[in-house]
């Protein structure tokens, strides 16, 4: 599978969402989540190319995302590891926001693709050792 087959999407980095808002319901548009499977297959298929890949909402992704696999570490058991502590909570799933992935490839250039499927599954899922659980 390759990164073209994707389509690209523009990231939210604001600090606070109004859906979080007290004063308003939030939104139920749709039911996505992290495609885990593509993404997995993605990884594997481009490995060589890749520096670093992260998954969260596109439209909260400050607050959402989380390091996925490495060049270091290959696939994390846990998507924010120590190393990595950005105070964000990770989050897989949405009824208003885009599931998506960043990708830094090998010559530091970043992207972000939406990547998602129908389902309500928020969870994050290691993807090492050819494991889908």
């Amino acid at each position: 599978m390759r990164f073209s087959e994707l389509t690209p999407i523009q990231l939210n980095l604001i600090s606070q969402s109004s859906v979080y808002s007290n004063s308003q319901d939030r939104p139920h548009l749709h039911d996505w989540q992290i495609d885990w499977r593509r993404l997995y297959t993605l990884v594997n298929d481009n490995s060589e190319q890749l520096l670093e890949v992260k998954a969260g909402l596109a439209e909260d992704w400050v607050r959402t995302h989380g390091t996925v696999w490495d060049v270091t570490q290959g696939f994390h058991r846990r998507p924010n590891d120590s190393y990595d502590y950005d105070d964000t909570v990770f989050w897989g799933y949405s009824s208003w926001a885009t599931p998506a992935i960043v990708v830094t490839f090998a010559d530091e250039r970043e992207a972000a693709f939406a990547l998602y499927t129908h389902g309500m599954d928020y969870n994050y899922h290691y993807l090492g050792y050819g494991q889908l659980d």
